[in-house]
């Protein structure tokens, strides 16, 4: 009788575990997270986010055209609200980069903070070069990432910081979207840019003259197509994508009109 009993304990208590395990197995989420950290050569930390698509089993070589996020002045790369996400649906990669100063790229190697606020423009000329070392060791630590087909999308100090760092990367972009440039931000000069034959939407708030005035300058340096799509928003740099719902799909349009995912 014990025995029988001791069997029905067991087997109520394989049944419990199995119902158990069951409930908490962890469906693998679609998307690869890594994130990607390099010192500098001036012994600065930088961090950037990278997500892709996860490979279906079976599948090899697989790799992803990359959309590099370069956020405004002040804020960080959390937030640019669900144009990553719509990216990593239509079959993007993303590298949300955090500028020097900002986000989680706010220390050094000694691990004391340093904040953009505090910057010379001595210090803002190193974050083209910043964004090349994020991306090669972002090539150093996936292939899934293509940087053959890759685009920048960047607000206002992060545009610039683009359009420097893309004089040293090849191939060029297949499109930049520049989110209210300018010929100069603090230190970071783009006029005379080499771009090649490069896409460039430019976005900024109409009611902004000075900006608007940029705009205008900047394009009588552009050699391929570019394009302008202002708001009328009282607003600048990225959140012109996170508060006009016209401007983020033109630019979502303009990034699969010039990088478009293969199937």
């Amino acid at each position: 009788m014990l025995k029988k009993f001791l069997v029905v304990i067991f087997l109520m208590i394989f049944a419990v575990s199995g119902v158990f395990a069951a409930t908490t197995t962890k469906k693998k989420k679609p998307y690869v997270t890594k994130i990607i950290e390099v010192t500098t050569k001036d012994s600065h930390i930088m961090k950037a986010k990278l997500m892709y698509p996860r490979t279906p089993k079976g599948v090899k070589g697989k790799t992803y055209p990359t959309v590099v996020f370069l956020h405004s002045l002040g804020y960080s790369s959390s937030q640019w609200g669900s144009l990553p996400d719509t990216f990593l649906k239509q079959g993007y990669a993303v590298l949300l980069v955090d500028l020097r100063g900002h986000g989680l790229s706010n220390k050094d190697a000694k691990l004391r903070m340093k904040s953009w606020t505090y910057f010379t423009p001595k210090v803002y000329k190193r974050y083209p070069s910043d964004v090349l070392a994020i991306i090669n060791q972002t090539k150093h630590t996936t292939k899934k990432a293509s940087f053959n087909e890759y685009a920048i999308i960047g607000g206002d100090i992060g545009a610039n910081t683009g359009v420097l760092a893309a004089q040293f990367l090849y191939p060029k972009p297949k499109a930049m979207v520049l989110l209210t440039p300018a010929r100069e931000i603090k230190g970071l000069n783009i006029f005379d840019y080499k771009l090649g034959n490069t896409p460039i939407l430019v976005m900024c708030s109409r009611r902004d003259k000075t900006s608007v005035c940029e705009e205008v300058m900047l394009k009588t340096f552009a050699k391929g197509q570019f394009v302008i799509n202002n708001t009328d928003l009282n607003t600048n740099g990225m959140m012109i994508l996170k508060l006009d719902t016209q401007c983020r799909n033109k630019t979502i349009q303009f990034i699969n009109q010039n990088m478009p995912v293969k199937k």
